[in-house]
């Protein structure tokens, strides 16, 4: 298995928890290194794992994304993973020509059809001809193919009928023209190479042997081309997991980043919110034998000086299944230390899919986010203070924050319309269970709290 970087707010804790599972660790950080002296790092790695710009989340990208990716649903309960495919090659099939779009249907042995530009393909479109093929994305209902070859290497990206370019963020103009060099010395006639920003760190030798060896291993994948007929993924490309935490997984981290070096209450937490400055401050002060309580009481009391108060404006960020993020936007209209209710004013006209009710002039929804609960309760009312439905969103236990809440939503609802009850979106439940955006025990917990708030929504 080849080596991990870690990088951003979670390295303390996840390069406890990969070493922990037999993952080796490649370029460390100093603070790594510091933290983890006994351990033994690589010079290389084939992997990288970031932050999200919102630090709420990671990005895993790499050879062995997976992996890693696999060990985190094995970890974590209520994490929500969405995994991009690109770039791996496939000998697929030929099933048609659509000429309204000028696409191919290309068979890749899945269950969605593969799209092909005419314009990208050289040669006479035959039924159940084969063609080597490479995935660019994948959409809803296909997936994006291409036959201009990529091939991805640690330091390079080789781009059949590309041209050369170097990272933006090698500035050096000498390794800049040394990149160059190595290039136009090594690239194949009509083949470009993408410099990634790791290249400047290694020699002329070293990257050129890359080259060579992509080069290598693109012709073995043309050679089982040619010899085999049957539909098959003949080379994997890259696989990027975006992974979204929950509180439960960053407390979870906070126990492995505690068990190598000094780590106050809910630290991953207080990294998430504004108060990075004061978590460095505070475990500076544990490592000075100060009392971990008495630090973790002060914390508490500051942060409430600084949390939103009724009257207020508060969001509460849903992030979805498929990794986009629902803000709901509103005032505080009542406030306890582990309980907000947010009034928000809707469009008039607008429709509540979850509802199917068209919105009217003054209709407004309180919505109350408790912390630790495992589901928003929604109630839509008119402009005449009537109550016109009520509903429950499903989602992960809820984090509330100085100046936001927030949650991992999962799709599922139990709503009251007039006398009307019901469960929604079970089918979207099922199938994040299916291409595995969450696990089962969160599909189950969410299936139990739903079937549970239903009951008390038919007594009412």
């Amino acid at each position: 298995m080849s080596a991990v970087k870690v990088r951003g707010i979670y390295s303390s804790a996840l390069t406890n928890l990969l070493s922990k599972n037999k993952f080796k660790i490649g370029q460390p950080s100093n603070n790594v290194k510091e933290t983890f002296p006994k351990l033994k790092f690589e010079d290389e790695y084939a992997t990288l794992v970031y932050d999200f710009s919102d630090k709420g989340g990671i990005v895993v990208k790499g050879e062995d994304a997976d992996k890693v990716c696999a060990l985190f649903r094995k970890e974590f309960k209520n994490i929500n993973v969405n995994t991009e495919d690109s770039g791996h090659i496939y000998l697929g099939k030929i099933i048609k020509l659509d000429p309204s779009t000028k696409n191919i249907h290309v068979d890749l042995g899945m269950d969605k059809v593969g799209l092909l530009p005419l314009k990208d393909y050289w040669g006479y479109v035959k039924e159940g001809e084969k063609i080597l093929v490479q995935l660019k994305n994948e959409a809803d209902d296909y997936f994006e193919l291409s036959t201009k070859i990529h091939l991805f290497g640690n330091h390079v990206v080789l781009i059949q009928k590309g041209f050369t370019k170097v990272s933006n963020n090698i500035r050096d103009r000498k390794i800049v023209g040394m990149l160059n060099e190595v290039a136009e010395k090594c690239c194949k006639e009509d083949w470009g190479a993408l410099w990634k920003t790791s290249a400047a760190e290694k020699d002329e030798k070293e990257l050129s042997e890359e080259i060579n060896e992509l080069y290598a291993e693109y012709e073995k994948i043309k050679k089982k081309f040619e010899k085999e007929d049957k539909i098959q993924i003949l080379s994997k490309g890259l696989i990027t997991c975006y992974v979204r935490f929950d509180k439960e997984a960053k407390k979870i981290m906070d126990n492995y980043r505690r068990e190598v070096k000094p780590t106050i209450e809910n630290h991953h937490s207080l990294k998430t919110d504004r108060f990075a400055d004061i978590v460095d401050f505070s475990e500076n002060l544990i490592r000075e034998k100060v009392s971990e309580k008495k630090i973790n009481d002060s914390i508490n009391e500051f942060i409430k000086t600084r949390s939103a108060k009724e009257g207020d404006v508060f969001l509460i960020a849903e992030h979805q299944l498929d990794g986009t993020t629902r803000f709901l936007k509103g005032k505080i209209t009542e406030k306890t230390d582990n309980k907000i209710v947010i009034k928000r004013f809707l469009k008039s006209g607008s429709v509540m899919p979850l509802l199917n009710l068209n919105t009217e002039r003054g209709d407004y929804v309180l919505t109350t986010a408790e912390e630790d609960r495992e589901y928003l309760k929604n109630e839509l009312f008119s402009n005449n203070d009537e109550l016109r439905a009520e509903y429950y969103t499903m989602n992960t236990p809820v984090e509330i924050q100085s100046r936001k809440a927030i949650t991992n939503s999962v799709k599922l609802a139990a709503t009251k319309v007039g006398e009307e009850t019901g469960l929604v979106n079970e089918d979207e439940l099922n199938n994040a269970f299916k291409k595995g955006l969450i696990n089962k025990e969160l599909k189950e917990s969410a299936e139990k709290t739903a079937k549970k708030l239903l009951k008390e929504l038919s007594k009412k």
